[in-house]
């Protein structure tokens, strides 16, 4: 009986390119996490009120005005607006990803491949469950009978193509892994926002920038790139391929947003200098 087909997310020429050179498609592997969004509390607008300046009444009539605790900061995001990550939503979206790709990676060293390539990534809100976002990685798991890698090194999950996998063992770059980072921020918007985007305003019809909603998104980068540098730090990466950049916005109430940014890409080292010694030995590359 002739052995079953392989699946593969591989094109015709990644497929083809991985042949030529000893690598050769195992099956597809997936890792999938669907995790329920916890309560996440947001600044409040009731709350910000409630610190602004107040003023005391005498019998005399004559008042006294005074700054509760905290209401400078308040008023200065009232008239600018301001940004906060909103941590238990933003943990939320870190979680899902790092326990799909290690879904993901059990199931490579179970097929026992070198390495798991062109990995797709679908990633968002779970639409058969309120509140619950998913995070799926599918690829494909190759192996070789040239080439081996030592079982204490677990199989990299990248999300180059086949022919670029190639290409960067031909040069000497090994990919160790994918890495990201994600950041749910919520962006108070202050007044000078809120009369621009009030259309029988004056302001609103002239050009003009919404600086909150354009630092909200600046500081949403900052720090999902931040997480994906850790997590390349920690992996001994030199570098960072094809990162991949996913932005959502929802639209909250009193012209505020919420902004998550996704970012996802490929680690990568020097054979000789990140990758274990037993795999450069074994490739060829670098120094044994």
């Amino acid at each position: 009986m002739s052995e079953s087909p392989f699946t593969s997310t591989l094109s015709t020429g990644g497929f083809l390119a991985l042949a030529g050179t000893g690598i050769r498609p195992l099956k597809m592997v997936q890792g999938t996490s669907v995790v329920s969004l916890g309560y996440q509390k947001k600044p409040s607008r009731h709350l910000r009120g409630a610190l602004s300046p107040q003023r005391l009444e005498w019998p005399t009539g004559a008042g006294q005005v005074y700054l509760p605790r905290g209401s400078l900061t308040v008023q200065q995001y009232l008239n600018e607006g301001g940004w906060y990550e909103l941590e238990e939503r933003t943990a939320a979206y870190n979680d899902a990803r790092t326990q799909a790709l290690a879904r993901l990676g059990a199931a490579a060293q179970e097929a026992g491949a070198l390495a798991v390539v062109d990995v797709r990534i679908r990633r968002g809100l779970f639409g058969h469950a309120q509140h619950a976002i998913e995070f799926t990685a599918l690829g494909t798991a190759v192996t070789s009978d040239r080439f081996e890698v030592g079982e204490e090194n677990p199989a990299p999950i990248v999300s180059v193509s086949g022919t670029d996998f190639w290409k960067l063992v031909e040069s000497g770059v090994w990919p160790l892994g994918l890495v990201g980072g994600t950041s749910v921020g919520y962006v108070v918007s202050g007044y000078r926002t809120k009369f621009a985007r009030f259309r029988p305003s004056r302001r609103s019809y002239r050009n003009q920038e919404y600086e909150d909603y354009t630092q909200g998104l600046h500081d949403a980068r900052l720090h999902a790139a931040s997480r994906l540098r850790r997590e390349a730090t920690e992996l001994g990466a030199s570098g960072v391929l094809g990162i991949s950049v996913g932005r959502t916005l929802k639209e909250q109430s009193d012209n505020d947003l919420m902004v998550t940014v996704d970012l996802l890409g490929t680690a990568v080292a020097s054979l000789d200098s990140g990758a274990p010694p037993s795999l450069a030995y074994a490739l060829g590359l670098g120094q044994a």
